[in-house]
């Protein structure tokens, strides 16, 4: 059975099945080569002009131009007017980009060129389920811009529930929902938490409520290292000071017997030079001490391999960095 399959406001895909029609894989329509042949929207979508859907051609608009053109010598059969038609030699539309009913919107209404709201439309060639759906940042964006069109949620939608979180934020949207936050609405249109939410509700919600992760444990071993990662996640609670408060009296658990002194562990674990440590610089701001380091003779230049040398005179640890950094 082969169907040609609606896919919303000027656009469509073909399909080819041995099942229903709704239930058949969809088969792509190439607009670029009608639009490339100077093939205007409304030639085939007729409505979109002045009614509430863009409008499908119907079979007969389809061949006005393929009646001649289908019979051309070599033609393939996936280029004619044949290839999108069910066993009953009818168009059968789907509805992969149509909106849900109790949306308001009129192609009518919307005075504006074809390309605006489907972009790149004109250089598809073949729209599939996942294909170019509407984004609702879009039409925000564009009500926005227009002060004579209203911008609130009603001007658009027909079932307004506030009292109804969206349905995404069930079955563990608490414990998932920070992970769609830094997704960000380029991923979903429900991942916009300022869409419904001000910012400062997420900052009195976590001042009360810790995350999941932040046990005793997470406060002993792993937020440092996670800090380190993603220092912009702490943030969004934590201000720098609160680091710095709480170090000043309690120093990292790293730093214990050896760390300084004559072992001077540290520099096993620190990285030089110190400025570009972010992990020693965020508390250590100047570092007197490295500043102090004897310089190489002048017969040394930076090419020569130091620990050829001087590995056996170490007078600290060797953690393997550059010695030029230190000794200039």
């Amino acid at each position: 059975m082969l169907a040609l399959v609606w896919l919303g406001s000027a656009s469509c895909a073909l399909v080819r099945s041995f099942a229903p029609a709704a239930s058949a894989p969809p088969r792509p329509f190439n607009h670029v080569a009608h639009a490339d042949r100077g093939v205007d929207c409304l030639a085939c979508h007729e409505t979109a002009d002045k009614g509430e859907a863009a409008g499908m051609p119907a079979k007969d608009v389809c061949y006005g131009c393929h009646a001649d053109i289908d019979k051309e010598p070599g033609k393939k059969l996936e280029q004619t007017v044949a290839w999108f038609l069910d066993g009953q030699g009818n168009p059968a539309w789907s509805a992969f980009t149509r909106q849900t009913s109790e949306i308001k919107f009129s192609h009518g209404a919307h005075k504006a060129a074809c390309i605006v709201c489907h972009q790149g439309i004109d250089k598809d060639t073949g729209l599939t389920p996942e294909g170019k759906f509407q984004r609702m940042e879009s039409c925000v964006a564009c009500h926005a811009a227009r002060a004579s069109t209203k911008n609130d949620c009603a001007t658009c939608h027909e079932q307004l529930d506030r009292s109804r979180a969206p349905v995404s934020h069930a079955n563990g949207w608490k414990a998932l929902h920070g992970v769609c936050s830094k997704s960000g609405r380029s991923a979903s249109t429900a991942n916009d938490c300022a869409m419904c939410h001000h910012k400062n509700e997420c900052q009195s919600c976590h001042v009360n409520e810790a995350p999941s992760d932040h046990t005793n444990f997470w406060r002993m071993r792993g937020h440092g290292a996670a800090a380190g990662m993603s220092r912009e996640r702490c943030e969004t609670c934590h201000a720098s000071d609160a680091c710095v408060r709480c170090h000043q009296e309690s120093a990292p658990r790293s730093h214990a017997s050896g760390w300084t002194g004559p072992s001077a562990r540290h520099c096993n674990g620190c990285h030089v030079p110190l400025q570009a440590s972010k992990s020693c610089f965020v508390c250590h701001k100047e570092t007197p001490g490295h500043a102090s380091a004897p310089a190489k003779p002048s017969w040394h230049n930076p090419a020569m391999n130091c620990r050829s040398c001087h590995a056996q005179s170490l007078t600290h640890p060797d953690n393997g960095d550059n010695c030029n950094s230190c000794h200039q």
